[in-house]
């Protein structure tokens, strides 16, 4: 099992937000509602969400610890296709993830420290040996849609920042 800290104190995400995945016990809410008490946060969890989502509206979107559970690489390809859709020209992407390649498990206790020096914790058990959430794998299909800006790795986490490519 694997023990990973994740520090937040420093991030700050302004404007309309789309956070994907309810997988992360309202990290991303806290944070932004930390820097920004007129919250505009929308969620998506789920196919059947996404057409509800607005065209060219979102200046950043944030998928924290929510790749992992998409088992297919052409859904998170359409998954990023479809954020690219709705972020502004220029918005912006934010990624925390596992890296677990195929036939490979992950098990990991996860411990988030908040800007407010709050701590939160959650589990994050990625068992199938299907799944391919390498920081390789996305990086690929990121760069379909997105300029990648930043890449940082540590204890088979990864996070990412990239830019809406602008038309």
């Amino acid at each position: 099992m694997n023990n990973i800290f994740v520090s937040l104190e420093k991030e700050v995400f302004r404007g309309n937000i789309l956070d994907v995945g309810l997988d992360n016990n309202g990290v991303i809410y806290n944070v932004y509602k930390y820097h920004d008490e007129d919250l505009d946060v929308d969620y998506l969890e789920g196919r059947e969400n996404t057409r509800s989502m607005r065209s060219d509206y979102y200046d950043s979107c944030i998928l924290f610890f929510s790749l992992h559970n998409i088992v297919n690489g052409r859904e998170k390809k359409k998954l990023f296709e479809h954020i690219s859709e709705c972020l502004k020209n220029n918005g912006y992407v934010y990624i925390w993830d596992i890296d677990k390649k195929p036939l490979q498990t992950f098990r990991g206790n996860i411990k988030v420290s908040l800007p407010d020096k709050t701590l939160k914790d959650f589990k994050i058990n990625c068992l199938n040996p299907f799944t391919n959430n390498s920081k390789e794998k996305i990086i690929n299909v990121l760069k379909e849609f997105f300029e990648v800006l930043d890449i940082k790795y540590s204890d088979n986490i990864f996070s990412i920042v990239c830019k809406k490519r602008g038309i």
